[in-house]
């Protein structure tokens, strides 16, 4: 993420402000294809709907009530069970960064129609604890969401549960909008899906049966060789996904670091987006570097680390796989 300042008074602002917190203008994100920049909230720029609902800070699209990452979600949680709505926000928080993300990196992020695409369906458990619970997944170009891991000690049960290293907001969004671009993107282009089936394995692999035995039997021994997460080793589907959200990962972690002075002289690009350019082999160094660092400064404010990974040369290796298949994409779609 870059960093940005109050359009009155110059101060530093959040991507997720809706006022500046030195000297209370109110301030409204007006989004511009690959970037945008927060202007002074007036009668002439039209808020989002949900800024009263969700504090959401963008502006509202031309001719309608919500902004464009508002107009992406189809289905919101049921508001009148209490939290509800302190849960949604928080994933909406997440998802506007996420957008804002795929957007500076060229991605597509509407249909042949013209619609918005992915679209997110926030969900709550139902009321009664015998019903099945949301399940957080993909399926042609939705992505569901359970509201309940926005809350941090639900997260953290769950994450416990599994035996995760980490588990976070950002994390699911980037991993579930993986698999919708694996269909738009890979899916339907031979030569893209043969190159990703080198890199990964071969997706046809039955993926029930799959995930079946990962949870029965756990991952190979050796997985750490090979995937940057246990869970990766379950299906090429999922090491795909695993591998996209730790190359956005990479991305967004290094803008932020360069954005506040954190590396030094790399003579990398200072965006998002140009960095997409940069090898994974170069732009793991310095990742490597900058996480070692910060992990160390979480254990000495007894926090869990930045980046319980490590990225050994054949994961590396797919990181690469997955930047060069965003960079073309993006190239494709007009990004420059």
């Amino acid at each position: 993420m870059q960093r940005f300042h109050c359009p009155a008074c110059a101060s530093e602002i959040w991507f997720h402000n809706t006022d500046c917190l030195h000297c209370g203008t109110g301030v409204i994100w007006h989004s511009e294809t690959g970037g945008g920049s927060f202007l002074q909230l007036s009668p002439e720029r039209r808020h989002c709907a949900n800024r009263g609902v969700i504090r959401c800070n963008w502006e509202a699209m031309a001719g309608q009530d919500l902004c464009r990452s508002c107009r992406h979600t189809t289905v919101v949680p049921n508001l009148s069970l209490p939290g509800n709505d302190v849960k949604w926000a928080r994933f909406e928080t997440d998802k506007r960064a996420l957008l804002a993300l795929l957007d500076a990196l060229g991605l597509p992020l509407e249909d042949a129609s013209g619609a918005p695409s992915p679209r997110f369906e926030f969900r709550s458990d139902p009321i009664d604890p015998s019903a099945p619970r949301v399940l957080t997944g993909h399926a042609d170009g939705v992505i569901t969401l359970n509201i309940a891991e926005a809350d941090d000690a639900e997260r953290e049960r769950i994450r416990t549960q599994m035996g995760e290293p980490y588990r976070s907001l950002p994390g699911h969004l980037r991993h579930e909008v993986a698999h919708h671009f694996w269909q738009v993107l890979v899916q339907n282009d031979p030569q893209r899906l043969q190159a990703i089936r080198n890199a990964f394995g071969d997706d046809r692999a039955d993926y029930g049966a799959a995930l079946a035995a990962h949870y029965r039997n756990g991952p190979p021994a050796d997985w750490a060789q090979f995937y940057v997460s246990a869970y990766a080793s379950s299906h090429p589907w999922e090491d795909f996904a695993e591998s996209w959200a730790h190359v956005l990962h990479l991305l967004d972690g290094l803008e932020t670091a360069t954005a506040y002075g954190l590396l030094g002289p790399t003579g990398l690009p200072s965006d998002a987006g140009a960095l997409l350019g940069v090898s994974m082999e170069r732009l793991s160094k310095p990742w490597i570097n900058l996480s070692i660092a910060l992990n160390a400064v979480n254990a000495a404010m007894g926090h869990s680390s930045f980046y319980p990974f490590v990225l050994r040369a054949p994961v590396i290796a797919k990181l690469e796989a997955i930047r060069s298949l965003i960079s073309q994409a993006g190239q494709g779609n007009g990004a420059s």
